[in-house]
């Protein structure tokens, strides 16, 4: 399909993206009026859930706090504490409104005290740990804990394994605070539900496609791609996370190659020309390297080692991508050009991600997104138009076997018809031949006996002598009207060609063997029809009953006889189990002329069935003397 057709689809896709994520680009916005920033604080360590003593030492700090950079006089305990406590103060509003806290960006769980009693806290349950570090909190605050004056306002701040973050907090009226919580909800976790939902519905629809055509590959590689990517954005929106945090860790970030690797795997086989086994195996590698570095590297190098591995995998994409690129420009294919562009696209969201964790303080990576997961919806327009050009390939494809299909029928009720007409005739001439061998037999049993007795009572007369003449021409013509006109090599050419013609026209794949050298032999005409008649209800069996796909006859020359050996893979029977006239007919025709009929066959094994004629039946092609 050339790119003409569809010259403005990849700024199509770019729009359709950008309008997409457009919610996103607008996560940090100037906070609206009589709306109070707090981000000068004072923190502390206290090991314990309890609210620290009145003694506690107390630091001052400015928000946000990240314990990935350096806190000023933070103790060597600091390390061992699982929780950060963090203290300010606030004003009793002069107003009667409602008022309530917005922690619009922390991690791990939140609790909140003001003036001593708990007025909130991220939720919590038995045997899961809570990760909120994409759940927004909002904590309304009730007039009976305010006082008046100043309140003392405690935040404690529960830590993973590699410490944890809290941005400034918002205080404010309570119905616009209310807002911006419910906008950063809906950009942060609902949007990642319905990204979740199309990832879990595209693998689940693109495995039964593969289930069903086990060929195309290319639906299990999108499967695995979405699957993967969509548990990268199950941590979008998951709280109450069901696995230790560091396994939990450890398990995005496999995800997040094993989609890689998939990814790489789907282009390969989307576009032609891109795909290299070795390069392949070289990234299945990587992907296994990365899993057991994730779950096994020192919580200290984590990170690092995470996104070392995640750059290496998106570099081999890079490469990919690049290749197709080439492809798409040279060869002007639309394929080459959605697949580059959308990854494309992909790549640069995820070094935005790179450039968030390690490059940008702080301050800065709590107040931004993370955009790569937005790259799903990208993968589903590439699925449904590949989807599409699949669709639209199968269905011209499917018209033109349809009008094959129809010749085909065509010839096979030619064939039949054929078929039909040779075996009335066939039977007529058959007929007629059995009615002129009778009036032979009669001439040679009643005037051959007459003849012989004038022959025998004047042998030197002229009678005599004239009697014995028609007594020969009569032995001659009944000599004649037994010996058949078919030799063996003739039978089996016109067996073989009425065979392949009609298991040809019925769509069958036909394997015809048999030796070059034939026996110069006669078949008399009874056991030449009625081994015609045997070979052809095998062969309507084959047409009608097998379900085959494949017909081997063989032909061999044993020296005692010959066998005719049909074979078809098609669903099998057991002989035993099975009463028709086809069947009875057969065997009743072979009992007749002295032929053996053996069957072997199983239930979805396809059948096997050996005619054995023995030579004796079978004359010499010689004049009878």
């Amino acid at each position: 399909m050339s790119f003409q057709r569809f010259p403005r689809l990849p700024a199509l896709l770019l729009w359709l993206h950008c309008l997409l994520a457009t919610p996103a680009l607008l996560a940090q916005s100037t906070p609206p009026d009589g709306v109070q920033v707090i981000d000068s604080v004072e923190f502390t360590y206290w090991n314990t859930p309890s609210l620290p003593p009145p003694d506690t030492a107390w630091q001052a700090l400015t928000l946000p706090y990240n314990t990935r950079d350096n806190v000023p006089g933070a103790s060597p305990q600091a390390e061992e504490s699982a929780y950060v406590w963090f203290r300010f103060s606030l004003e009793q509003p002069d107003s009667a409104g409602r008022y309530s806290l917005y922690f619009w960006r922390f991690n791990m769980a939140l609790a909140v005290y003001l003036n001593g009693a708990e007025i909130g806290s991220t939720s919590v349950r038995e045997g899961r740990t809570t990760m909120s570090w994409n759940q927004p909190l909002l904590v309304d605050i009730q007039q009976p804990v305010w006082r008046s004056g100043s309140n003392e306002v405690l935040v404690r701040l529960s830590r993973g394994v590699w410490g944890g973050s809290f941005a400034p907090v918002l205080f404010g009226d309570s119905a616009t605070l209310a807002e911006m919580w419910a906008e950063r909800r809906f950009r942060q976790v609902e949007i990642n539900e319905v990204l979740l939902a199309f990832g879990l519905g595209l693998s689940f629809i693109s495995f039964v496609l593969w289930a069903i055509r086990r060929r195309d590959t290319v639906y299990l590689w999108f499967s695995g791609m979405c699957l993967s990517w969509s548990i990268v954005t199950l941590h979008m929106v998951t709280l109450h996370i069901p696995l230790s945090y560091p396994h939990w860790l450890a398990l995005i970030h496999t995800a997040i190659d094993v989609s890689i690797f998939c990814m790489y795997g789907f282009i390969g086989r989307l576009v032609e020309g891109v795909k290299k086994p070795a390069r392949e195996r070289l990234v299945l590698v990587w992907a296994i390297l990365a899993a057991c570095t994730h779950f096994f590297v020192p919580s200290a190098y984590f990170w690092g080692t995470a996104y070392s591995m995640h750059l290496v995998g998106t570099a081999a994409l890079a490469l990919i991508v690049l290749r197709v690129a080439v492809i798409a420009l040279r060869e002007r294919r639309l394929q080459a050009i959605i697949v580059s562009t959308a990854i494309l696209l992909q790549i640069l969201l995820f070094s935005h991600n790179v450039y968030l964790m390690f490059f940008t303080s702080s301050a800065r990576w709590e107040g931004n997104m993370f955009y790569a997961h937005f790259g799903i919806p990208m993968l589903f327009l590439i699925f449904v138009g590949t989807l599409l050009l699949r669709f639209s390939s199968a269905l011209s494809m499917a018209e033109t076997l349809n009008r094959d299909l129809e010749s085909k029928v065509e010839s096979s009720r030619q064939l039949i018809e054929r078929s039909f007409a040779e075996r009335r005739a066939l039977e007529i001439r058959q007929a007629a031949e059995q009615e002129r061998l009778k009036i032979y037999r009669d001439l040679h049993d009643d005037v051959g006996s007459k003849l012989l007795s004038i022959v025998h009572a004047d042998r030197d007369s002229k009678l005599g002598q004239m009697a014995r003449a028609a007594l020969e021409s009569l032995r001659q013509a009944v000599s004649r009207a037994n010996t058949p006109d078919q030799s063996l090599a003739g039978f089996l050419s016109d067996i073989r060609e009425e065979t392949e013609l009609r298991l040809q026209g019925s769509g069958h794949e036909v394997h015809w063997q048999q030796p070059r050298q034939v026996p110069e032999l006669i078949i008399p005409s009874a056991i030449a029809f009625h081994l015609n008649r045997i070979l052809k209800e095998l062969v309507s069996n084959i047409i009608r009953h097998a379900s085959a796909e494949q017909v081997r006859v063989q032909v061999e020359f044993l020296p005692t006889q010959w066998n005719i050996l049909i074979e078809d893979n098609g669903r099998g029977f057991q002989r035993q189990a099975v009463q028709g006239n086809g069947l009875h007919n057969i065997e009743t025709r072979a009992a007749e002329i002295g032929a053996r009929v053996l069957w072997q066959g199983e239930l979805q094994r396809g059948t096997c069935c050996h005619v054995s004629l023995p030579f004796h039946l079978l004359r010499p092609i010689s004049p009878l003397l």
